[in-house]
């Protein structure tokens, strides 16, 4: 039967040129979306699958409009037949293929900047590019398959800045609709956040609105209404757009990012999205929203430049009465208490009034200087250290460690095509508040310690404060080290409680553990006891120290570990 339908499609020759007849397409077409339906006979064939994928690349030519665009319906829709789970073998086949994936790409590319091939027609289609593509990635990740991106981006021109702008402007076509189809834009997004694993394209995506894109389409869904049938996708379209925000905004040293996403109500967004909730897919899709209220954005609140803006779109949630509509009971509701509560705390933390010290130390060990901070020199490279002269820079770079830990953070920047960020004097003198605040919730237990040297661990990266006593030293790291870089920090800590323990001083020694996007910062102070505890100085304290270190970044590419990111030679 499938030898017979394809010798139909050779006898009829689809025509040539652009005057040709389309009389007799519709039977080609329907001989070839025949032989797609009934493929699972011999899908366990090799030689015939393999045949198959040949055929079907042969009969793709350059004929007329009309005829092209019912061609290229027959194939979407013989290819569409690969999201079938019992055909996951002969699937796999698709997605390590040559041939077939650039053609996927090239169909892809072919909607996208050629109105007149779109598939869209108003109605539920579920034969469409998109829903193709993403079926590949998925089948990608899924089978552990790698796609071959040297031949998978011919039709970029090998260009992966021109695949991730088609991704983004195929789903601004689809998001423009006055008729949305909620299925393609949840899969539209799906394919931004598949590409997105990809170093070469991650940072173009982010560089192109993909935050901002990404958030509006949350916006979209909320305020539009949609029948029995649609809720699904719809809430799909708002979970795959949650997942993706969860993981990207915090790309890089995460502020920029998760600023353009704030800035672009995020916030109320989320909020809105509860009614959507329940026909989510799974717990992992209903839970990133509420991750995103309760851990994420509240936890970069500790940044001044950070909070200011998500104060303000807090209030204005509360002025519009957004807040009052969700469910008590529900985790979105309690994601927006933590996330109210942090914001209006720190909203009344004063960095700047005349009684506040706010210090840095040169990091070489054998100087140590403390100044205001703002007055020493950074490190140009790694961004975060601080020095009192070149001389102390030097010998920390030749004797000391800094030269490993600042060339591994470089290579952070190198693998983040430069995006990286240090921290502001005004964060920093932010952040100075923001850690004593958290240590005076603990005052009591503090005082009744009566220790000379406390030592506290404090862990603000997701959102709700996590603090560990740890004076005598029962459990050193109760936080873990992730990487190099951390254990370097973590020598300079040791050195630090030493240090202190000579000075003979009561002291509260802290290591703050911060936001930083792909991977936390350590922020190591030690701050007189009297200034914790609120009570006059007896004399002038010689304890005050505070040392910022970043990380190079390898915690955060864990996340990135998939499939879709490799070439394949």
């Amino acid at each position: 039967m499938i030898k017979v339908a394809y010798i139909f499609l050779d006898a009829v020759r689809i025509p040539y040129g652009e005057g040709s007849s389309v009389h007799g397409v519709e039977a080609s077409c329907a001989a070839l979306t025949f032989i797609g339906s009934t493929f699972f006979i011999w899908i366990s064939d090799d030689k015939m699958a393999g045949g198959l994928i040949a055929d079907l690349l042969s009969h793709w030519e350059s004929f007329a409009i009309s005829t092209r665009r019912d061609c290229k319906t027959a194939i979407v829709t013989f290819l569409a037949l690969t999201r079938d789970r019992m055909l996951c073998g002969w699937s796999k086949k698709v997605v390590v293929d040559t041939k077939i994936m650039p053609l996927i790409f090239s169909l892809f590319n072919l909607e996208t900047t050629d109105a007149r091939f779109s598939s869209y027609t108003g109605q539920f289609n579920a034969y469409r590019e998109s829903v193709v593509l993403n079926s590949c990635f998925l089948i990608s990740h899924e089978t552990r398959s790698p796609i071959d991106w040297e031949k998978a981006l011919i039709p970029f021109d090998g260009r992966p800045d021109i695949a991730s702008t088609i991704a983004l402007m195929h789903l601004s076509q689809e998001m423009g609709r006055q008729h949305l189809d909620p299925e393609c834009i949840a899969w539209d997004v799906h394919i931004v956040t598949a590409l997105s694993f990809r170093d070469d394209m991650r940072l173009v995506l982010l560089s192109l609105g993909a935050i901002v894109k990404i958030t509006e389409v949350i916006h979209l869904i909320v305020e539009r209404s949609f029948d029995r049938a649609n809720l699904t996708y719809a809430a799909r379209c708002i979970s795959n757009a949650s997942l993706f925000l969860r993981t990207r905004m915090q790309e890089n040293d995460g502020n920029p990012w998760m600023l353009e996403a704030i800035r672009s109500n995020l916030i109320k967004g989320l909020l809105k999205s509860e009614r959507y909730i329940p026909f989510m897919d799974n717990d992992k899709a209903r839970d990133a929203l509420s991750d995103i209220l309760h851990m994420i954005i509240p936890a970069y609140t500790v940044y001044r430049s950070l909070l200011l803006p998500i104060a303000k779109a807090v209030d204005e949630i509360i002025d519009l009465g957004i807040d009052k509509q969700l469910d008590k009971d529900g985790k979105l509701y309690a994601g927006w208490v933590c996330l109210q509560e942090t914001t209006e705390r720190r909203k009344l933390l004063n960095y700047d009034g005349p009684e506040k010290v706010h210090v840095q130390t040169c990091h070489n060990d054998n100087c140590r200087k403390t100044a205001s901070t703002g007055t020493l020199k950074r490190c140009g490279g790694c961004l975060h250290t601080y020095y009192c002269s070149k001389s102390c820079q030097r010998y920390d770079w030749r004797r000391g460690k800094h030269k490993a830990y600042c060339t591994r953070v470089q290579e952070r920047s190198a693998w983040s095509l430069g995006e990286m960020r240090g921290i502001s004097n005004r964060d920093l003198k932010f952040l100075d508040c923001v850690i004593e605040d958290e240590l005076k919730k603990h005052r009591a237990r503090i005082a009744n310690h009566g220790l000379n040297v406390n030592v506290i661990e404090l862990d603000l990266t997701h959102g709700e404060p996590n603090i560990t006593f740890d004076s005598r030293g029962i459990n050193p790291s109760p936080f873990k080290l992730l990487c190099r870089c951390e254990h370097y920090a973590n020598d300079n800590w040791k050195r630090l409680r030493q240090h202190v323990a000579r000075t003979n001083e009561p002291v509260v020694l802290v290591r703050v553990f911060i936001p930083g996007g792909i991977a936390r910062k350590a922020v190591l102070r030690a701050i007189p006891l009297f200034q914790v505890l609120g009570r006059p100085p007896v004399r002038q304290s010689r304890v005050y120290a505070t040392y910022v270190y970043t990380c190079c970044g390898r915690p955060g590419q864990e996340a990135n570990n998939s499939p879709l990111r490799n070439f394949t030679s």
